[in-house]
């Protein structure tokens, strides 16, 4: 039963974001300086992990490169539009569906690795190889790419959004 309200829960987070991300977002400045402050301070809490396993590097810098891709598309794709009551953005649906299938597919891969650990009949070796399994580099190459992609085109929305703004109001 309780497995089934996380998924539940989990669903309808799901859900929000998804709807969230897909069309036209209100431009709030606040709120995408706190975004990026946040997904900066994951990218150095995975950098404090990645300078004790130097084998992780590889990947993380795999990461930073598709998150920098990603963002780089989306904002050739990036439009604004002024609405009466403030100024909206949007990028191309197809870059966010892109993220959001990646953090899907990641999610529910980890979720089924999870499940299959708590098997009763379960040796103890066996969950310590499992654990060991979940430390592999793809998350954190994975967490890179959102981070980078965010930071990236948060930054270009913050500066384009200001631009125009202020020609709008002149």
């Amino acid at each position: 039963m309780k497995f089934v309200v996380i998924i539940a829960l989990v669903t309808m987070l799901i859900v929000r974001r998804i709807k969230r991300s897909i069309g036209f977002q209100k431009f709030n400045e606040t709120t995408l300086i706190i975004r990026m402050v946040l997904f900066g301070v994951i990218i150095l809490s995975i950098l404090s992990y990645a300078i004790t396993n130097p084998a992780s590097i590889v990947w993380d810098v795999l990461g930073i490169v598709v998150g920098m891709i990603l963002a780089y598309v989306a904002t050739n794709h990036a439009q604004f539009e002024k609405r009466e009551d403030a100024l909206y953005f949007k990028t191309h649906v197809w870059v966010e569906i892109a993220v959001i299938c990646l953090f899907l597919a990641r999610f529910v891969y980890r979720i089924l690795i999870l499940k299959d650990m708590f098997q009763p009949d379960q040796s103890q070796e066996d969950v310590q190889a499992k654990l060991q399994y979940m430390r592999d580099p793809l998350t954190g190459s994975i967490l890179f790419a959102f981070c980078t992609y965010y930071i990236g085109y948060f930054l270009f929305i913050l500066k384009e959004g200001k631009k125009a703004l202020k020609d709008g109001l002149n």
